[in-house]
């Protein structure tokens, strides 16, 4: 029964979803490919629609046979082997742009997902939003010339954004450390700059992603990741996918509170997990948090404590309503990093009333082409769900 404000399905989508699935079909295959008998049973759409989806792919240049694929008899069934194709590498392009107070990061992938060229600049502390959407557009011009990559060929940009990202408005919400990012629509000024498709996800998210599905962590399903730079956020990657809330938002998990009488932050209350473990370490003067915490000295080791302290009563917190598989601990380096899992570990160890086990605590040092990574492929399964 269709509901009442439910729209049919028109020709022109179904055609499209069923190329887009076929396509994203092969694209997991990648170098392996995929034959079209295969996809008749894979997909369940008859074996003619399949052909109609090939000849289509194949014309606009999108798929090509698999060079050790070749149509061999098979004695048991009295006929060839089907021939696997497989998505050209060079056929589509998306563009990966990671950007926060401290640094700006950019990484072009082909189809296969392969990163091809990846550029890192740091940013002047005075840097207003503007002026850094101007240099995203500028060094994304720049770098399509320089590698040869016509437009049509670039599938989408996706921006990982800091700060609370609405993807319903296309709009960063807030981000205090950068001058005039607030409710800034970044989405609508680079597609009017770079007349390409552009996504926006926020950077903790992205780099979750890339992380959960390349980090070579035994994740299981589910893995919630702890981003410590200037400030503290979190992203729950559940089944390979990005958590949004119900508005659509990304989540802000460096503003919840764990301390009644705490700090104030910059959101305006106080006690918020981001400003108490600010308030361990104030030195403003590093892009990282614990950047200038010497682990190996006691007053290190304090900080460190006292900052897994604060981490325990929001994993706890987290546990009781994502129930991840995992967690990941991501720092300035994987000392610190290791040092803090560590510790929360230890707070961390016994079994509650509950039963819940002491969770399982990755770390890593920050490496911002695991967040490049993680929009690319962000971009590819908004393009897939067309």
């Amino acid at each position: 029964m269709k509901l009442k404000d439910e729209k049919p399905l028109r020709a022109e989508n179904l055609r499209l979803h069923n190329k887009n699935l076929v396509l994203s079909l092969l694209y997991s295959r990648r170098s392996a490919g995929i034959s079209q008998s295969e996809l008749v049973e894979k997909t369940g759409l008859k074996a003619p629609t399949i052909y109609r989806i090939f000849t289509s792919l194949i014309e606009e240049n999108l798929i090509e046979p698999v060079e050790t694929s070749f149509p061999v008899m098979d004695v048991t069934k009295r006929g060839r082997k089907p021939m696997n194709f497989c998505v050209r590498r060079d056929a589509r392009y998306s563009i990966a742009v990671d950007f926060w107070s401290a640094n700006l990061s950019i990484g072009v992938f082909n189809f296969w997902g392969e990163r091809i060229h990846s550029s890192i600049q740091n940013l002047a502390h005075d840097t207003t939003a503007d002026e850094i959407v101007f240099l995203i557009s500028s060094v994304i011009k720049n770098t399509i010339a320089e590698l040869h990559i016509a437009s049509a060929a670039i599938i989408g940009v996706g921006v990982a954004a800091p700060g609370l990202v609405d993807l319903a408005s296309e709009q960063i919400v807030y981000y205090p450390r950068i001058q005039g990012m607030r409710n800034y629509p970044i989405v609508e000024k680079l597609k009017n700059l770079l007349n390409l498709p552009v996504i926006l996800h926020n950077n903790c998210s992205a780099l979750a992603l890339g992380e959960f599905r390349y980090g070579g962590f035994e994740t299981q399903n589910s893995m919630f990741t702890f981003l410590f730079r200037t400030g503290v956020n979190g992203s729950f990657i559940d089944n390979g996918r990005i958590f949004i809330n119900s508005k659509r938002q990304t989540l802000e998990i460096g503003h919840l509170p764990v301390c009644k009488n705490g700090p104030k932050c910059a959101c305006g209350r106080k006690g918020c997990l981001q400003a108490c473990i600010s308030a361990l370490c104030p030195d403003e003067t590093v892009s990282f948090m614990f950047e200038n915490v010497d682990p190996d000295s006691d007053s290190g080791r304090k900080i460190l404590k006292a900052a897994a302290e604060y981490m325990a009563v929001v994993i706890r917190t987290i546990e009781k309503i994502f129930a991840p598989s995992s967690f990941l601990i991501v720092a300035c380096n994987d000392r610190i990093a290791g040092m803090l899992s560590e510790e929360i570990g230890k707070i961390l160890d016994k079994p509650d009333t509950f039963g819940n086990d002491s969770p399982v605590i990755f770390h890593a040092a920050y490496d911002p082409l695991f967040a490049q990574k993680g929009i690319s492929d962000q971009i590819l399964i908004n393009y897939f769900a067309r």
